[in-house]
């Protein structure tokens, strides 16, 4: 009578040995977990990154005491080590070995978003007072920490323009300044500051020369003062029939105050009305 039932094997399989694997790098959590890296293996140059400055390395080679440095802070993210503060420390130390890479010491936070590394990289800079206005603007609009310079980077880059934040490359449609383009938004508002951007790209199409800290503080002021009364077809027919270096000359021609904006403002007004036919307006500006 034959069993339905199966024979089991009462030998145990052979487990086949794994294969050696190459050892991975450690999983890193905070906060931070100090260890050597070689500089090759380190990415710099991240946009929220102060660029580096040849002079503040050659200073730290002058003033080489590895007694007062602290490990270079990197985010392990995406299988990559991207220095977070230090370019300046790692340049020089590679500088003074012929160019060569070499270990350094850093301090690796893991699970940090692109944007929460801008913020680490600001509040270090902070806490160092290192960072310049245009700089700490620029941290912020990285890492998207800050409501106010977030909105203010996205309508410029809706408007076709390109936010540089001290960082001139004379391109078309680039903002250098970032004082009185936040000082505009502050005094507009998002719908009048989109409005602004508007008429200045249509009268000179994104030319530089249209777009300096005396001209948009200026462009603010005047459409603070007409709003309504701005006919903005008008305005881009007359405005874009003067070259922007008139203004900036005559602007910086006008001695009877020393309010920038009030004299870019008044320079505007004057070749908004300057020709025949069309409704002129009347001197609002206060001063």
């Amino acid at each position: 009578m034959s069993s339905y039932r199966k024979k089991h094997n009462t030998s145990k399989p052979v487990k086949p040995k794994p294969e050696p694997a190459l050892q991975p790098d450690p999983e890193y959590s905070n906060p931070g977990v100090v260890r050597s890296i070689h500089t090759n293996r380190l990415t710099s140059g991240l946009p929220y990154q102060r660029p580096v400055n040849p002079k503040e390395v050659e200073r730290l080679i002058r003033e080489w005491d590895e007694r007062l440095l602290d490990p270079v802070t990197v985010s392990f993210r995406d299988g990559r080590f991207y220095v977070v503060d230090g370019q300046h420390r790692i340049s020089a130390m590679r500088k003074m070995n012929g160019g060569r890479g070499v270990m350094v010491d850093c301090k690796v936070y893991d699970g940090l978003t692109y944007e929460q590394e801008a913020d680490l990289c600001y509040k270090l800079d902070k806490a160092k007072k290192r960072l310049s206005l245009s700089q700490s603007t620029n941290v912020l609009a990285e890492s998207g920490t800050d409501a106010e310079i977030t909105e203010v980077k996205r309508l410029v880059e809706n408007g076709g323009f390109i936010w540089a934040l001290g960082k001139s490359h004379g391109k078309t449609g680039e903002i250098v300044s970032t004082r009185a383009l936040l000082n505009a938004y502050r005094l507009l508002g998002g719908a009048s500051f989109t409005r602004m951007l508007q008429l200045l790209w249509d009268a000179w199409e994104g030319d530089p020369r249209s777009l300096t800290a005396a001209v948009l503080s200026g462009m603010a002021l005047f459409v603070k003062a007409y709003d309504t009364e701005i006919n903005d077809k008008t305005f881009i027919s007359r405005l874009s029939q003067c070259d922007p270096d008139e203004i900036n000359r005559r602007g910086r021609a006008d001695f009877s105050t020393s309010n920038t904006a009030l004299r870019f403002a008044r320079v505007i007004l004057e070749k908004y009305n300057g020709q025949r036919g069309g409704r002129k307006l009347p001197y609002r500006f206060r001063g």
